[in-house]
C-alpha cells in the first residue's frame, strides 16, 4: 500500500479525549480517498501524520512501507521533498517568487523537475498567461491552482490535501476540484483529500469518515448522490 494507518492513535496535552483513536485504514497507488469529519474532529492532525509533520502516540503510519516513526527529522524532509507533497486551503504561496518560480519550487527541491510535465500542469490549469506574475495579483482560485501545480510538479507518489477548494465559491470549487482529480490521474498519484462537503467526497474513489476519534469508511449506498 502507497499509505497505510495502523492502529494509529493521537492525544494532545491537555485534552481530556484523544483526537484519533486505534486508527487504520489504506489507500492505494492511484486511488483518490476523501477525509470528512466535523470541525475540530482530527482531520487535520491525521493529515500531518501522513506528511509526518506529527508522531502519532501509538500503532504506526507508513508510506510505501517505510514507517514514519522510525525517521529522524532530516529524513521525514526528504521524504517530503520527494514523496509526498501537500495542497493546503491557505495555498501557502511563496509571495517574492513568481508564479512559476512557485511551480517549479518543490520539483527542484526533491531533483524531480520535468519541463514537459510542467507545461502541460501550467496549460491544464490555465496558468500560462500568469507565469511572470506574483501570488497577490492572482485571484484565490488562480492562486489555488498554483498550489496544486506546485505539488503535483513532483510527480508524487502520495499527495495529501487540506481543504484545497475551501475558500472557493462552489463553481470554482467545481472547476478546480475537477481539474485536480484529473491531473492526479495523469500523475499516476494516490490522493487523501480532507473536505468538509460531501458532494466533493463523493466524486473520490473511496469515502472516509472521522467521528470521536474513529475513522470508518461509508459505503457507495450511504454516499451522497453526486449531481451530474
Amino acid at each position: 500500500m502507497l499509505l497505510s494507518f495502523e492502529n494509529v492513535s493521537k492525544r494532545y496535552s491537555g485534552q481530556a479525549r484523544p483526537v484519533l483513536t486505534e486508527v487504520s485504514f489504506s489507500v492505494a497507488p492511484g486511488e483518490t480517498v476523501a477525509l470528512t469529519g466535523e470541525s475540530g474532529s482530527g482531520k487535520s492532525t491525521l493529515l500531518h501524520l501522513a506528511a509526518a509533520l506529527d508522531q502519532a502516540d501509538a500503532g504506526r503510519v507508513l508510506v510505501n512501507d517505510l514507517s514514519l516513526s522510525d525517521l529522524d527529522d532530516r529524513n521525514a524532509s526528504q521524504l517530503r521533498r520527494r514523496q509526498v507533497a501537500l495542497v493546503f486551503q491557505q495555498f501557502n504561496l511563496i509571495p517574492s517568487l513568481s508564479v512559476r518560480q512557485n511551480i517549479d519550487l518543490h520539483a527542484k527541491l526533491g531533483q524531480r523537475l520535468d519541463a514537459t510535465w510542467t507545461s502541460h500542469l501550467i496549460q491544464n490549469l490555465g496558468l500560462s498567461e500568469f507565469l511572470d506574475r506574483f501570488p497577490e495579483e492572482l485571484s484565490g482560485g488562480q492562486q489555488q491552482r498554483v498550489a496544486i501545480a506546485r505539488a503535483l510538479a513532483l510527480r508524487p507518489p502520495l499527495l495529501l490535501a487540506d481543504e484545497p477548494t475551501g475558500n472557493l465559491d462552489e463553481k470554482a470549487s467545481q472547476d478546480v476540484l475537477r481539474l485536480m482529480l484529473g491531473l492526479v490521474g495523469d500523475a499516476g498519484s494516490g490522493l487523501l483529500l480532507v473536505t468538509h462537503s460531501t458532494q466533493i467526497a463523493g466524486q473520490l474513489d473511496r469515502h472516509l469518515h472521522l467521528q470521536s476519534g474513529v475513522v470508518t469508511e461509508l459505503s457507495r449506498a450511504d454516499r451522497p448522490e453526486v449531481a451530474e
